[in-house]
């Protein structure tokens, strides 16, 4: 295979090239001429351009006459002398990308008068000798203090809000155990009598219990749960507010604590800008703090379910006695610990079996509505440039701050979301336990009662109605294809508190959001 050249077009003249003067140079008025190629081979122009050389006299008559030829247009054009010089500089500039060899180092340059002042090196930023810049202005090998300059006031308010999450998770523990054991320690001898008679010791128990209660787990060292306890007023008390600032009102508590920090810490402190940062765009720093107007409604919403189920407790019990047997005084917390167990935790401090069976329909009601959820469910996209971009028509944010708007789209997402789920485990363990659930024998087994069961299991409370001859939930009189069912119930319902978009808080390691 050969190369053949077109010989029609014409030749360059081999005794010339074209001398391109420096930016300097063309600021002084040389223009681009052509000269010798032993002029051009010449080792002074293999120095630096900017550097003052002796120029041929043709080059300068040339130039003389570009000047001429430049000012006559510049009478000629009030903008002669801007396009003159724009064109300069940009010759100048490719003068600069086809100088080829080596360089001397350059030289200081003298800033006139009339220049802008420029920065202060101590008031320009630096970053470490480790840092390095990759593709797309993405910076690499960052430091701690490389990542705070760059990131700014977002950055710094999440470090902030990291230690106070820590601190509130391991104080909120420490304040429980703290509490328990100093009054299990100092309690009347019948509450010791009770842990010894299960063989527990006082200060494991209190720690143990300030534990379960924090992560609202529903796990007792007594096996009848809290039932034992329920005629002391303190502990009922305490527990009660470690399982809602544990969970259900763990927003609330975490932006009360933001709120006060903020109106202790001076002014003039740098922690103040980042606190501020933290209450006015939580969005951007954490899926669980949300703005003033959501956490207001989450904190009436827990408060008129636990009123109304504590009323309910109180009112329809008033003969049985299972309620009744407690006076007034110990009734109340006793009916505060048990509507705050039914929203997470699980515990108990009445056998549910023996309560009203209104009692018992209320407290599955109260299982099956999702206070927490409703902040996250409800969120609007982080895809910003994607929208934008106007391939795709933009979803409608839900407004949180029309509460009836905000309240009626999170009951269109309870009912269409969860309930189907409860309806399918509830029919597939009367398919399974159809023969116990029809024995009149056996009244324990009913469709109600695994209705419960499995409204439990998906709201991953804990509570049960319990069999009469064992100290487990009902669920453990189950089949194995029951207990199955009750399994998927509640690792479905686990991630039901999920959003159902990406958080505008949640952001890909790389910075890109990736829709469905």
């Amino acid at each position: 295979m050969t190369i053949n050249f077109d010989t029609s077009t014409e030749k360059h003249k081999e005794d010339a090239a074209l001398y391109i003067p420096g930016p300097r140079a063309r600021d002084r008025g040389y223009p681009i001429a052509p000269r010798s190629h032993e002029a051009a081979r010449h080792p002074d122009d293999s120095d630096d351009d900017d550097a003052i050389k002796p120029v041929p006299n043709e080059i300068l008559n040339n130039g003389s006459s570009s000047m001429r030829r430049r000012r006559r247009f510049s009478n000629d054009d009030g903008l002669g002398i801007t396009v003159s010089r724009s064109m300069d500089r940009v010759a100048g500039v490719a003068a600069s990308f086809l100088v080829l060899g080596s360089q001397t180092a350059p030289q200081p340059r003298v800033i006139s008068s009339d220049s802008n002042p420029q920065p202060a090196i101590n008031d320009v930023p630096f970053l470490s000798r480790q840092a390095t810049l990759g593709r797309n202005s993405q910076f690499k090998n960052l430091t701690s203090h490389d990542r705070k300059i760059l990131g700014g006031i977002e950055y710094r308010s999440l470090k902030l809000l990291l230690k106070i999450v820590v601190v509130y998770f391991f104080g909120l523990h420490i304040f429980g155990a703290v509490c328990l054991v100093g009054w299990i320690h100092t309690a009347d001898k019948q509450y010791a009598d009770i842990l010894q008679s299960s063989g527990q010791d006082k200060t494991w128990w209190g720690i143990y219990s300030a534990q379960t209660m924090v992560d609202n787990l529903g796990f007792t060292l007594t096996p009848d749960s809290m039932i034992s306890f329920r005629t002391a007023k303190w502990p009922m008390i305490l527990m009660s507010f470690l399982a809602f600032a544990g969970n259900t009102l763990y927003p609330v508590f975490l932006r009360l604590g933001i709120w006060v920090m903020s109106k202790l810490v001076p002014k003039t402190s740098p922690t103040q800008e980042s606190l501020a940062f933290l209450l006015n765009y939580p969005r951007r720093c954490y899926t669980l703090l949300f703005p003033s107007g959501p956490t207001w409604i989450l904190f009436g919403i827990i408060f008129a379910l636990n009123f109304i189920d504590i009323l309910l407790i109180i009112v329809l019990d008033l003969s049985n006695p299972e309620v009744a047997s407690l006076p007034l005084s110990q009734r109340i917390p006793a009916a505060i610990f048990q509507a705050a167990s039914a929203r997470h935790t699980g515990t108990a401090s009445f056998n549910l079996a023996n309560v009203s069976p209104a009692v018992q329909l209320s407290l599955l009601i109260m299982m099956y509505i999702a206070v927490f959820p409703i902040a996250i469910s409800i969120r609007s996209s982080n895809a910003y440039e994607e929208k934008s971009l106007g391939l795709w028509d933009e979803e409608k944010s839900l407004d949180e701050k029309h509460s009836k708007t905000y309240l009626l789209t999170h009951m269109k997402n309870q009912l269409g979301f969860d309930l189907w789920y409860i309806f399918l485990g509830t029919f597939c363990i009367c398919i399974s336990e159809s023969t116990r659930i029809a024995d009149v024998n056996e009244p324990a087994f009913s469709v109600f009662s695994v209705l419960f069961e499995v409204t439990s299991a998906y709201g991953n409370v804990g509570l049960s109605l319990g069999y009469p001859t064992v100290s487990t939930s009902l669920c453990g009189m189950f089949g194995t294809f029951g207990k199955a069912v009750i399994c998927l119930m509640m690792i479905r319902g686990r991630h039901r508190g999920l959003p159902y978009a990406l958080d505008r808080a949640i952001i890909l390691p790389t910075g890109q959001i990736i829709e469905n």
